[in-house]
């Protein structure tokens, strides 16, 4: 007898190639929804963050026990049933692909293995720290083998600043091979650290926005993305939105940051104020999704989209926000590698 997971990866193999689900759109049938800012949260990956603990014991069981006691799924150890399980739910939601980030450096080869099987579903981005020696190598690896478009850095959890030349050769990478680089400033909140009883390690002296205006100016065609509306720095992002039409924003997570701060009072205020300067060409929706059970975040999907229409954007502006943009801005209709001069 196959097991349950044979079963549900047999069932979902037509949406490979963009199958009959593929550009359907839960709640709006008529727009492609591409999620911009996922997380693949391979059982690599909790391995490699359980040993950033002092201790920790068999490193399978302390992972199994903590799934246990916190609630999450532990994911198997074969990435590609992870993103089978990925796919059913993007299937269940008409969901047409995910930007999927390895989220450690190191676990690149588990969302290299969801970009192989799926090429049409997954859309993957290295994690980089650009202080280590192989940071240069891994990412020119990443996109020439695995099929990467993006890259992602954390300037305040790895201790550097946007625009200094530690990371120019990580922006010269993105500049050749036509990558989309994700800059993370603000508050940095990551739960599987807090589940493995690992401290969220990130030196505020690294969440200022304007570090990034200097990069943006000097590489003025890569596209930069700032998620979560910046995390609390939403007024130094519409400065630099309004400084280097080059930077873009990302609406992913439940954006609780609103939570810390008292200068924008709703996320109805943020989309407005975001709309002013990015307009809906240069925002990119985002669910921050990241582990079973809760999967998909259709909640934060069905919150957005009734803010854009309450707002009174078309249906194309919609359209623009949930889907094209990330489609344009990866260039889905293009092969990689590319090469700029």
């Amino acid at each position: 007898m196959f097991p349950t997971w044979l079963w549900l990866r047999l069932d979902v193999k037509r949406t490979r190639r963009g199958g009959a689900a593929a550009g359907r759109v839960w709640g709006a049938a008529s727009m492609e929804i591409i999620d911009a800012h996922t997380h693949f949260l391979s059982y690599n990956y909790f391995r490699l963050l359980t040993q950033l603990r002092p201790e920790y014991g068999d490193l399978d069981e302390f992972i199994a026990e903590r799934s246990r006691r916190h609630g999450f799924q532990c994911p198997a150890k074969d990435p590609v049933r992870l993103a089978d399980l990925w796919t059913i739910e993007m299937e269940r939601f008409g969901v047409s692909r995910v930007v999927s980030i390895a989220s450690l450096p190191g676990d690149e080869s588990s969302v290299g293995a969801a970009v192989r099987v799926f090429p049409d579903r997954f859309i993957g981005v290295a994690s980089v720290n650009p202080y280590l020696p192989v940071a240069e190598e891994v990412l020119e690896h990443s996109v020439r083998e695995l099929g990467f478009r993006g890259v992602i850095l954390y300037p305040s959890l790895h201790r550097f600043a946007a625009s200094s030349e530690v990371v120019y050769p990580i922006y010269r990478l993105a500049r050749r091979y036509h990558l989309v680089v994700y800059v993370h400033f603000g508050s940095l909140r990551v739960p599987p650290r807090r589940w493995l009883g690992i401290s969220d390690v990130h030196d505020s002296h690294f969440v200022d926005l304007s570090d990034l205006h200097r990069a943006a100016t000097d590489f003025p065609n890569v596209r930069f993305v700032v998620p979560s509306f910046g995390c609390g720095t939403l007024r130094a992002l519409l400065r630099l939105g309004l400084q280097c039409p080059n930077v873009y924003v990302d609406t992913s997570s439940s954006n609780c940051w609103l939570e810390d701060q008292s200068e924008f009072t709703s996320l109805r205020e943020v989309f407005e104020r975001a709309l002013e300067v990015f307009g809906p060409a240069r925002i990119l929706f985002g669910t921050d999704s990241s582990s079973f059970p809760r999967g998909w975040r259709v909640a934060i999907y069905t919150e957005q989209l009734e803010l854009m229409k309450t707002i009174g954007l078309s249906d194309r502006a919609c359209d623009a926000i949930l889907g094209q943009n990330a489609r344009d801005l990866f260039g889905l209709d293009r092969d990689l590698p590319t090469f700029a001069p």
